[in-house]
């Protein structure tokens, strides 16, 4: 992920609401390079970070998905942003396990292909993280 979009609470603690969160491009690269290697599929971007528990109402999922947003989860807006404060770099692959659209929620956790994705994004990353200089 590019950067977060702020929804939640904890990245409020750091930093005002106008400053963008986002990863570090040195490291991102290098996840981004380990996944190109392995030959997964992935897209790189905006995720939206909310933490109202199944509350990604029609409204907010229309205008996150009108600005560019891949995904929603609870964490990594809070991680960019004690990353950012505490001069910290960071970067984060996310492995899609449920689909969430127009027409509504699709659950996917148990699906092999998730596990398989999971299992790459683990093995990205700390392939990564050996590199770090």
């Amino acid at each position: 992920m590019t950067e977060a979009i702020r929804d939640e609470g904890t990245s409020y603690h750091y930093f005002p609401p106008e400053v963008k969160v986002e990863s570090s491009e040195d490291l991102r690269d290098k996840l981004l390079k380990q996944l190109n290697m392995k030959g997964a599929k992935y897209y790189c971007g905006k995720v939206w970070s909310t933490d109202g528990v199944y509350r990604e109402t029609r409204g907010k999922f229309l205008k996150f998905k009108r600005a560019g947003v891949l995904a929603v989860n609870m964490e990594t807006s809070a991680i960019f942003a004690v990353s950012k404060y505490r001069g910290i770099k960071t970067a984060s692959v996310q492995v899609v396990s449920d689909i969430l659209s127009e027409t509504g929620w699709l659950p996917a956790f148990e699906h092999e292909a998730v596990r398989e994705g999971v299992k790459i994004a683990i093995n990205a990353a700390l392939e990564a993280l050996s590199k770090v200089d």
